[in-house]
This record gives C-alpha cells, sequence and structure tokens, in this order.
C-alpha cells in the first residue's frame, strides 16, 4: 500500500520521525533514534506511508530463541510494538503510549529467518488510536498479528 507521500527506506523512515519530534518536543528533550530497542532486534524500516502504515523487516536472531529454539513469543510482541510505537507516534505528530497490545501467535518462528511486519492505522481518534499488525515469513505466511491500542499524550502549550 504506497502513494506518492511513501517514504522507502530505513534512513529516510528515521529522519521523519527526527524531524516531526524536533518540531514537537520540549526543549531539552533528546531523541535516540533508532532506539536501543530496535538496535536490539536489528529492524530496519523498509516503508512508511504517513498516517497509514509502517512496514519493517527482521532477520530473527538465535538470541531471541527459547528453550526448544524458536523465536520467543514476546520478542515477537516487542517486535510489533517497535514498529506501532513509531507509527502512532507518526500518525498523533507528538508523543504516544501504549495502552494495550494483543499478539496471536500463527505460526513458529526460527532463528535465521527472516520476518516482514506491517502495522495500518485501522483508527486514529484525537485521544486513541488503533493499529493492527501482521508478521510474514520469507514465504509470505502469516506467523502472527497483533492490535493495539495507543493512547494520544496530550502536550501542554507554552
Amino acid at each position: 500500500m504506497s502513494d506518492d507521500a511513501t517514504i522507502r527506506g530505513h534512513e529516510q523512515v528515521l529522519q521523519c520521525t527526527f524531524d516531526l519530534f524536533r518540531s514537537v518536543a520540549p526543549p531539552g528533550v533528546a531523541l535516540e533514534l533508532p532506539p536501543p530497542s530496535v538496535k536490539a532486534f536489528d529492524i530496519r524500516f523498509e516503508e512508511y506511508v504517513p498516517a497509514r502504515s509502517l512496514t519493517a523487516t527482521v532477520e530473527v536472531s538465535a538470541q531471541h530463541a527459547n528453550a526448544v529454539g524458536l523465536l520467543q513469543g514476546g520478542f515477537l510482541s516487542a517486535m510489533f510494538d517497535n514498529l506501532i510505537g513509531p507509527l502512532s507516534y507518526l500518525t498523533a505528530r507528538g508523543p504516544t503510549t501504549t495502552l494495550e497490545l494483543t499478539t496471536h501467535f500463527l505460526r513458529s518462528v526460527f532463528p535465521g529467518q527472516r520476518l516482514t511486519l506491517t502495522a495500518e492505522v485501522r483508527k486514529a481518534g484525537r485521544t486513541a488510536i488503533y493499529i493492527a499488525a501482521e508478521a510474514h515469513n520469507a514465504e509470505n505466511k502469516l506467523v502472527a498479528t497483533a492490535m493495539s491500542t495507543v493512547q494520544v499524550i496530550a502536550m501542554p502549550t507554552p
């Protein structure tokens, strides 16, 4: 899903996020892009369609495996959160926080597999944003879905 306003490439998506943050951040607040949680998974942002969707890819690391050698589900939920967070922030044009995140696991994921994660805005309101996300493996098979409710944080006006 793309259009003329689509931003493609990891560095370009980060720059868009940084530019927005600089325009709305209170003095003295710093932004680390990409954040440590994104770096930990080596998530690469691929495409941002303003106020609609954000897509990223990640190669699953062995350090995120559970005792039987599969991707531990909590890490997949964190990957979704690392996609939903920036999409909600960019959509709200300011700070947001996750109120709830529900993940459904549909297929096993092994270290070394490459996942494509896409988050889409379902409804953006003044105080809350509803976002759905999916993760697909290299064979384009659905491995997990997520739904999130995100609160838009009202910033005090000077």
